[in-house]
């Protein structure tokens, strides 16, 4: 009953301040009412803006984990890259000694000389 009563006499107010004839102690009663009715609504909103600090701190948590590991797989793929790196600079480098190897056996057998492995 107590805010259906407010809301009547909110609505007076406004009316006569529209009017223009609103009294100074009616002025007065206007901002008591509206500062009851914003202390009223900052406390319905308690929860929701709890509510949201806690997944705002979640989300910002779950980020900063998922950077941290965005990092560390880019650090797999940087380590990745450069073993392949590694792998194929040395590929080259037994192909170049073979290649060698082949042109020496030429020479001295006139024959290819042929790659075969055993027991692997």
């Amino acid at each position: 009953m107590k805010h259906t009563n407010r809301q009547c006499r909110l609505d007076t107010l406004k009316i006569r301040e529209a009017e223009g004839t609103l009294t100074e102690q009616e002025r007065t009663e206007l901002n008591a009412i509206f500062a009851e009715l914003d202390a009223e609504e900052a406390e319905a909103l308690k929860p929701a803006r709890k509510r949201s600090q806690r997944l705002q701190t979640k989300a910002f948590e779950e980020k900063t984990e998922l950077e941290s590991t965005v990092a560390q797989l880019q650090d797999i793929i940087n380590e990745q890259q450069q073993l392949l790196d590694d792998a194929c600079s040395y590929l080259a480098q037994l192909r170049a000694k073979r290649t060698l190897l082949a042109d020496k056996y030429w020479r001295l057998t006139g024959q290819e000389l042929t790659f075969t492995v055993e027991g692997k």
